[in-house]
């Protein structure tokens, strides 16, 4: 079976597929009235429908837009909503895609796909050994999951140019605020081209160059992996072979264990801000698997180390279930092979383009800084048996450090089955009956 695969090689497409409009107001129309009733007695329909029936709409739109947007007021362009499928798009380019924490998404789950393609950049199309090493990953991949290796640790052989799909939304702000962070030195020519695809889709007026919306200062600072500066040298330095290091934290009052069991309890939000403000900042190092697992956690804040730094060492991940299945020689040899091509190939082309080639073992390491919120909100979902492997044994190390700090705080990011006796998950862990049957740190 195995010899019989055939690993494509795809073309990235990037489709609109909906937008935010009623009857009458598209997206265009929706900012400006929008923002002209922040001045007028009216709402925005009514405004709306004064101005077409003395046929003003025409000559207000360019000039609304060019008062407010070029004013710097593009919160406006929060009311402008569009969504994407790009569809046999690079891993490399969902990676860039989802690090605007403003943007939501819905990735095809290389848990569960089996990877079926690759992209091939126009230059690369004549190094054979390039184009058929990515797809001996990819037909290595199927070996190793016929021998019984999981497809979520399979993954970590697979090439950055493998393909995928996802869907994104995002307002106009967002977008071009990604517009602009494709722009940057260190961004592979897909990952712009497949932004500026995108961009080219959306109304011009709402995305024109006004001068004050293409001010980089404007908007909130994203990670971008593809970043040709570094600036996390000291620390990584200073980390040593840690897989996670709390750096700095900062707890505003003392935490009330039986006011937070009552928040947990029932759902107290006004409690639950107040934890926002306890924050914890972590070096942590983690694949690229894992790296686009939490750049995803939008509400955790970031800063990558640039994949052109890591990539100046040889440093990879390899799954625990593939040292069991006695397959680590011949994941080794296949890393350390796409890595040499790498190092081999820059003499010849800009990494940049290279950068797709290496696989999803290698490692970053990530600056987060999580708040009090997370440790009893979000890392419990991470924690939890059905989590993949290395961001749940990273999340135990994180619980363990914020332990020491805050014993309250870090004894309630526990998994829900052990804090409130309940299981949420539709295919539970095969622990699920012995973890219940123990008392939950919270009756519910």
């Amino acid at each position: 079976m195995i010899g019989n695969i055939q690993i494509g090689e795809a073309e990235p497409t990037v489709k609109l597929v909906a937008t935010i409009k009623g009857k009458e107001l598209g997206p265009k129309e929706l900012v400006v009235f929008g923002a002209r009733g922040t001045l007028k007695k009216g709402d925005p329909y009514e405004l709306y429908k004064e101005s077409k029936d003395r046929n003003e709409i025409e000559e207000i739109i360019p000039r609304i837009l060019d008062a407010t947007i070029g004013s710097g007021h593009i919160d406006v362009l929060d009311q402008a909503i569009y969504t994407f499928i790009f569809k046999d798009v690079p891993r490399l380019t969902t990676l860039f895609l989802v690090s605007p924490p403003y943007l939501s998404h819905l990735q095809q789950s290389m848990r569960y796909v089996e990877p079926y393609a690759i992209y091939v950049p126009p230059e690369l199309k004549k190094e054979k050994a390039i184009v058929n090493g990515m797809k001996d990953g990819i037909k290595l991949y199927y070996k190793f999951v016929e021998q019984g290796v999981p497809k979520e640790d399979a993954r970590f052989l697979i090439p950055l140019y493998t393909v995928t799909n996802i869907l994104t939304t995002g307002n106009v702000r967002e977008l071009t605020h990604l517009y602009l962070m494709s722009k940057d030195p260190g961004v592979p020519p897909i990952n712009k081209r497949i932004v500026k695809e995108a961009i080219e889709k959306i109304d011009p007026e709402l995305i024109k160059n006004r001068e004050a919306n293409y001010k980089r200062m404007r908007y909130f600072p994203a990670p971008n992996l593809f970043n040709t500066e570094d600036h996390l040298d000291e620390l990584i330095t200073q980390q040593g072979t840690e897989t996670a290091r709390l750096i700095t934290y900062n707890e505003p009052m003392k935490i009330d264990e039986s006011r937070l069991m009552k928040a947990i309890k029932y759902g107290d939000e006004s409690y639950m801000g107040i934890l926002k403000h306890f924050t914890y900042t972590f070096l942590a190092k983690m694949s690229l698997v894992t790296y686009h697992q939490a750049v995803r956690q939008r509400t955790w804040h970031h800063h990558v180390e640039s994949i052109y730094h890591a990539l100046n060492r040889l440093d990879y991940i390899v799954p625990p279930s593939i040292i069991r299945h006695r397959l680590e020689k011949k994941f080794r040899e296949y890393v350390e092979y796409m890595y040499r091509l790498y190092i081999e190939y820059k003499e010849s082309y800009p990494k940049e383009i290279l950068v797709g080639t290496v696989t999803h073992a290698h490692t970053v390491y990530d600056l987060i800084k999580i708040d009090g919120w997370n440790y009893v909100g979000a890392l419990p979902l991470r924690r939890c048996l059905r989590a993949q492997w290395e961001i749940r044994n990273l999340m135990s190390i994180i619980s363990r450090y914020v332990t020491k700090v805050n014993p309250v705080l870090g004894k309630y990011s526990l998994p829900t089955c052990r804090t409130i006796g309940k299981c949420f998950e539709k295919r539970p862990c095969p622990h699920v009956d012995k973890l219940l049957a123990t008392t939950p740190l919270i009756n519910i």
